[in-house]
This record gives structure tokens, sequence and C-alpha cells, in this order.
């Protein structure tokens, strides 16, 4: 019969530790990644035994967790969620092409908004997008997804993202756009960075090219693109929320060409959009389609140096 230990209060595991057998939810396997010491050929199950990209971690953890973890009388668990450890180093990792479904992907290093060593960077080197592909259940922290080169490429470029969390992480130096859902919902976006300092960057954020965006949560984020901010082109964004978010954009900070109208369109709460493409109420800073004054509330606009309240709080009923 085993020993037991009686945990009265909590137990502190150390980066690195291994928890052997069942832990009494179906918690997954961790992966660790180290472009430095690890090997493609490695199982990747502690940092003495790491595997080397991203990609090799995310190979073994879909085979792991589509087998159910191996017990004998599953066949299939779909849902059972690995975690993938990738060390910040001074060489990028190699970009991304298919992406883990309930998996969360930990970059252990620097603040991904920095430019140099030591980040959990991957870079799509100017050719690829640095992370692409359709998931369900993905989480994303502490990442950078950088272009080394100018190209015509997307950070995180999904056809389906649902049911996932992008934080604290950092999309730079796209040609095209650093985040992009064709069609996704139930995505939470949290102190997310688009940005670019090197390569012309021509959308932020991209939402929808037809299909709908629904029920994200994006807060407190900053979308910069030489084009626009964010450009949000679903055919609804039913109850998609931003706040606290700032969009730049040469055109519009915020950019809503959503067809649906009130109830249907995403809302925009205590949000700055700064636009040059105007400079009259709801032309550049924020440009929606739909009934704006409903969809926006606390927001100001920068319209090319003119600045805007939105509802306008000059209102004597405001």
């Amino acid at each position: 019969m085993g020993q037991q230990v009686r945990v009265g209060r909590e137990l502190i595991f150390e980066p690195g530790a291994i928890i052997s057998g069942f832990p009494g939810q179906g918690e997954g396997r961790t992966y660790y990644v180290n472009n430095i010491t690890g090997s493609s050929t490695a199982d990747g199950l502690s940092w003495n035994s790491a595997v080397d990209q991203p990609s090799t971690a995310i190979t073994l953890s879909e085979t792991y967790r589509q087998l159910g973890g191996g017990a004998p009388s599953v066949t299939t668990n779909d849902y059972i969620q690995n975690t993938i450890i990738v060390q910040g180093t001074g060489t990028a990792y190699t970009a991304v092409s298919t992406l883990p479904s309930y998996t969360r992907i930990v970059g252990l290093g620097a603040d991904p908004r920095g430019n140099g060593a030591g980040i959990a960077q991957i870079d799509g080197a100017g050719t690829a997008d640095a992370m692409a592909g359709s998931a369900r259940g993905l989480e994303l922290y502490n990442i950078q997804c950088d272009q080394s080169g100018a190209g015509s490429v997307i950070g995180l470029d999904c056809v389906v993202l649902f049911r996932s969390r992008i934080e604290d992480c950092a999309f730079t130096n796209q040609g095209t756009s650093g985040i992009r859902i064709v069609s996704g919902g139930g995505v939470t976006i949290k102190n997310v960075t688009c940005s670019n300092d090197t390569v012309a960057q021509i959308t932020g954020l991209t939402l929808g090219n037809g299909a709908t965006n629904n029920s994200h949560k994006i807060v407190d984020c900053e979308f910069f693109g030489d084009t626009n901010g964010v450009s949000f082109s679903s055919v609804a964004g039913k109850q998609t929320v931003f706040k606290n978010c700032y969009a730049y954009g040469g055109t519009y900070g915020f950019l809503d060409t959503s067809s649906s109208d009130v109830g249907f369109q995403p809302q925009y709460i205590d949000c700055y959009g700064n636009g040059g493409g105007a400079s009259t109420i709801n032309s550049a800073g924020f440009k929606i389609s739909n009934n704006y004054t409903r969809h926006l509330t606390n927001c100001i606009e920068n319209a090319s140096g003119t600045v805007f309240n939105i509802p306008d709080i000059s209102n004597t009923n405001a």
C-alpha cells in the first residue's frame, strides 16, 4: 500500500517540476521547449529532455491528447489539456504551421513587448505566418510573434478560433496583420499589443472577412496599423466587447463594417481610436457603420487631431 501525504494548505511546484501518476484531474502532460539544449527526437517531458521547437512539442502533445493520455481503456479524450513551456533564448523559434487545441503555450522569458534576447519569440522570417491554423481551447501566454523580414504575412492567423485565450503577448512587424481571426467565438484577448517598428503592418487586428466573430472579450490592448488599427468585417459580432483598448491607423483606428445592428454588433467601452482619414466624428478614430452612438460608450476619438467624445458628454441629458 502506498504512503499518503496529507496537505492542509497547498503544494507549490517550482518551474520544471514533474507530477507523476494521476493527480486527481485530467490535466494532461507538460512539454518543455528549448532551441539551444533541446532535440527534435527528445520526448519533451522535462528540461533535461526538452524538444527543440514549439512545433515539435505540438506534434507530441496532440498525439498524447487525442489518445486520451494513453490510458488502455480510453481511446479518445480530446479535451484533456496539455501545457507547452517555451524557454526564451537568444534565438527565435521557427514558424508554427499547425495550432494545437485544448493546449496552453506559455513563454518563459522576458516581456514579449521588448526587442532583443530572452523573449520566447516565434519568427516567420517574412516568408510565413508566425503561427497559423485552426484551434479550439488554445491558450497563449507571454509569447512574441515577430517577423525579421518584410512580407505579406500574419502573426497569428486563425481560420477558426473558438473558446481560447491570448494574454500578455505581442505580434510585431507583420506585413498584413498582427492577428487575424476569420471565424471565431468566445476568445479572450487581454494585455496584447499588435505593433510594428521595423516592418510595415497594414492592420493590427483583423476580425471577420465575412464570417462571424461572436462573444469575444478584448481588453487592455493596443492595436497599431499603417492603415487600420482594428478591422472588423464580420457578418455579426454578437456581444463581442472591446474595453479599454487603443487603436491607431493611418486611415482608421477602429473600422467596423459589420452588417448587423444593435444587439448584434460589437460594443466599444472606454476605448480610444486614433485615425488620420478625416476630421469629423465617427470618420477616422472610429468608423462604425451602424448606429455608432449605440455601440460606443465613453469613448474618445482622435480624427486627424480633432478630438470627440462619444457619446457627446456635452449633452445636458448625458
